[in-house]
């Protein structure tokens, strides 16, 4: 790739600051939210509810079952039909480093 000047009025520095700064909360955010699920289904599971009302909230825990592919074992033990099966998608991914 080639180097490209370009001239604009943001300040593109600050926004890679800022943008750490909001990833970084953002992970703070999740881990407290984790901590606070995991409080509240310590607390379901205790009295063996599936659904726990909270004064105007609900928390509702529930089983899903959904079927998935082995993909493992198709690659080793049906790799031909496998490669004819796969499907190729692409994307453009953001980051700031």
């Amino acid at each position: 790739m080639t180097n490209k000047v370009i001239t604009t009025n943001i300040n593109l520095e600050d926004n890679a600051k800022v943008i750490k700064s909001l990833e970084s909360k953002i992970a703070e955010l999740k881990e407290l939210r984790d901590e606070k699920i995991a409080e509240v289904r310590e607390v379901m599971e205790k009295a063996n509810v599936m659904e726990l009302k909270a004064g105007a909230f609900t928390f509702s825990l529930k089983e899903i079952t959904r079927n998935n592919v082995d993909t493992k074992t198709l690659k080793t033990k049906y790799a031909e039909l496998y490669k004819s099966l796969l499907k190729v998608s692409s994307y453009f991914k953001f980051e700031v480093v």
